[in-house]
């Protein structure tokens, strides 16, 4: 079943939280039903397919992050990312 569910605590109603890639399926499904015929349709889809790869990724890494977290995770990371950063400049030069 898409999506998750869980009670509201105020309502005691079980709600639907909507994810992601189904905003992105229901984005797809109303380009397809009403703008299929439309010269930029392809572009439109291509560009929804590269959003959902993105939100797959980012999804994974969430996951990562929250079930691999440490105390110091952020700094071991922005010191790997400036490393790389000098590394691209180093090269460049």
């Amino acid at each position: 079943m898409p999506g998750t569910h869980h009670v509201d605590a105020n309502s005691g109603k079980v709600v639907r939280r909507r994810t992601i890639c189904e905003v992105h399926r229901e984005i797809y499904d109303i380009l397809y039903d009403h703008y299929r015929d439309d010269p930029h349709f392809q572009q439109l889809v291509d560009k929804l397919q590269e959003s959902y790869t993105m939100a797959k990724k980012m999804n994974a890494k969430l996951r990562q992050y929250k079930y691999h977290y440490d105390t110091d995770w952020w700094e071991t990371m922005s010191k790997e990312i400036i490393k790389e950063t000098l590394a691209r400049r180093t090269k460049r030069s």
